[in-house]
């Protein structure tokens, strides 16, 4: 095993040891219709199209999702749970879960599904931390292209198993058992993708949401919970200097909360 693997399987135990309840998931959608199909509104730019127009909104029509750290991918789908069946399964796992991760799921997945729970009458679910690897990408890398299956490529390990095809789609809305296997496939294809970008990004994501709980004692690493932090130097704000250390698990970095004043005044624009 390389030390590359060896320090991904590390982070996958330190995070499993917190007992956070991560959600790895993916929707995938059909198209609406009036006299058209369109995926959104802005696929008709100079043409206004008002909403008494639409016969069939854009729609989820399949789920899949996974629990960090357990081997089981769940699956839901029209066909298979009926609209309301396959929203309440994904709302029951979202309203379970501690963080929420996915590739473009905080500009995407979550809003799409919010709008369909409202829709049917849904309550909102309680509240969780979002980790989007798409926007973890554009934060820290400068690829040139970032989408899940350009970076799970460029990064050199297992990505999407296929591409979307919206004729597949409709066929499995249709009974085709073939198709819906292969539509099933794809997402799930895409949980084992995202997982695998997440691993690889664990360490370079300063801004992910703690893991675990806390004792009000020990530091730990936001990203894997992990306890072996070694000192590096400092982290120095605009008026404090912090204590700044690297876990020795993920090689994230991370400051104390315990800051010294280095100046007693600052620039204004």
């Amino acid at each position: 095993m390389s030390e590359l693997a060896e320090r991904i399987e590390e982070a996958r135990t330190s995070v499993a040891s917190t007992g956070a309840k991560i959600l790895v998931f993916d929707i995938e959608r059909m198209k609406g219709q009036f006299s058209a199909e369109f995926w959104d509104l802005n696929d008709f730019k100079g043409r206004r199209i008002a909403a008494d127009m639409v016969t069939l909104w854009p729609r989820t029509i399949c789920v899949a999702w996974n629990w960090y750290g357990d081997n089981r991918i769940e699956f839901a789908s029209e066909w298979g749970d009926g609209t309301t069946g396959m929203l309440t399964r994904v709302w029951s796992a979202v309203d379970e879960a501690d963080i929420v991760v996915g590739h473009n799921v905080a500009g995407f997945d979550l809003k799409k599904l919010n709008t369909e729970w409202r829709d049917a009458g849904f309550m909102a679910p309680s509240t969780y931390k979002v980790v989007d690897t798409l926007r973890e990408a554009r934060r820290q890398f400068g690829d040139e292209s970032k989408t899940l299956d350009a970076l799970c490529t460029r990064l050199g390990v297992s990505g999407k198993t296929d591409k979307y095809d919206v004729e597949m789609a409709r066929r499995a809305l249709d009974g085709d058992t073939t198709a819906q296997k292969q539509l099933q496939e794809y997402n799930e294809g895409d949980i084992f993708a995202t997982l695998n970008l997440y691993d690889r990004l664990r360490g370079w994501m300063p801004s992910h949401p703690h893991i675990g709980p806390f004792d009000g004692e020990t530091m730990k690493c936001n990203q894997c919970g992990g306890t072996d932090l070694e000192r590096i130097g400092t982290y120095q704000a605009d008026m404090f200097t912090y204590l700044e250390y690297r876990c020795q698990t993920c090689y994230g970095i991370v400051k104390g909360s315990t800051g010294t004043r280095i100046a007693i005044s600052k620039g204004v624009r």
